[in-house]
């Protein structure tokens, strides 16, 4: 293994913690959408959010070089974006917070066997063990208590797992060809531009009696509680996310990201907790120790002869 490629393997303290910070505030998004999509249409929400923070991004980009293919790469990682959380949106229509968090999170094993398909990359052994682990305290912590049977939104939730198994991916690959601003911005701006033509597309059958058309077809609630939703997920959600993210993914593995992501339902428990007084159990705290015992595994040295 080459100095560059073992540096992306085991990355060091600053982009782990980077995209610590990135999990955290993916952590409370399932609280937030789980009071939005009561009374506001997903796609219209989505889209909102993702112009919000597409206008901040192009903003700060506008005065930085743009790097070759970087509209090119922007618009995969855009649509993958668009369509992981479309997915998620819509399914947690038909299926409950706890069931969503769990099966996006499938993302995390997922994403060393996207890896090989797309790159013929193996992880490190060490990544692999620290995987392992973290998807072991993944599913402790994350198990939903209604895991009796697999319904149509658990079905649209996979669709994210692997989106976001692919984006995750891509970024790793594509992150250190490009400008951190500039690719933020692209991403963002083609994903307001699916999700807004999916909209579009939904908006005439709005009268049809599906849960899907009809939670569309919901007016926009200008309220307090909306825009500070907006402002919360465009901001923070969007536009801290991606610039750190972005840039915390060019200097490792798809793999090593993989096991940071599995934090997130580490974050939405400790969230639901504070935000919403609930009572952390034996799984939350033992699924919790697991996860962070995997990052510590995945950050040790591989022999190399």
């Amino acid at each position: 293994m080459d100095e560059s490629a073992a540096s992306k393997e085991h990355p060091g303290l600053l982009p782990d913690v980077a995209l610590v910070l990135v999990t955290a505030i993916w952590g409370s998004t399932f609280i937030v959408n789980e009071v939005v999509l009561s009374n506001a249409p997903p796609l219209g929400f989505l889209a909102l959010r993702f112009a919000v923070g597409g206008a901040v991004l192009l903003v700060l980009a506008l005065p930085r070089p743009r790097t070759p293919g970087v509209w090119k790469d922007g618009a995969i990682i855009g649509a993958l974006l668009a369509l992981g959380i479309g997915l998620q949106l819509v399914g947690q229509l038909f299926t409950t917070a706890s069931k969503a968090a769990f099966v996006t999170g499938l993302s995390v094993p997922l994403t060393p066997v996207v890896g090989f398909l797309l790159t013929r990359k193996l992880p490190t052994l060490t990544n692999l063990i620290g995987l392992v682990v973290a998807t072991g305290g993944f599913v402790v912590l994350a198990w939903p208590s209604d895991a009796s049977g697999v319904n149509l939104g658990d079905l649209f939730i996979l669709g994210t797992a692997f989106s976001y198994a692919y984006l995750i991916v891509y970024m790793s690959e594509t992150a250190g060809l490009h400008d951190v601003r500039w690719y933020s911005a692209t991403q963002i701006l083609f994903a307001t531009l699916f999700v807004g033509l999916v909209r579009l597309a939904l908006m005439p059958f709005a009268s049809r009696p599906e849960p899907v058309f009809a939670a569309e077809a919901r007016p926009i609630p200008w309220n307090m509680e909306f825009l500070a939703a907006i402002l919360w997920m465009g901001l923070m959600a969007t536009v801290v996310t991606f610039l750190v993210q972005t840039w915390a993914q060019s200097r490792m593995s798809a793999t090593h990201a993989a096991i940071i992501f599995a934090l997130e339902p580490v974050f939405t428990a400790l969230f639901a907790a504070l935000l919403l007084h609930e009572r952390l159990g034996a799984a939350e705290w033992w699924g919790g120790g697991l996860v962070l015992l995997g990052i510590v595994i995945s950050e040790l040295p591989t022999s190399r002869k």
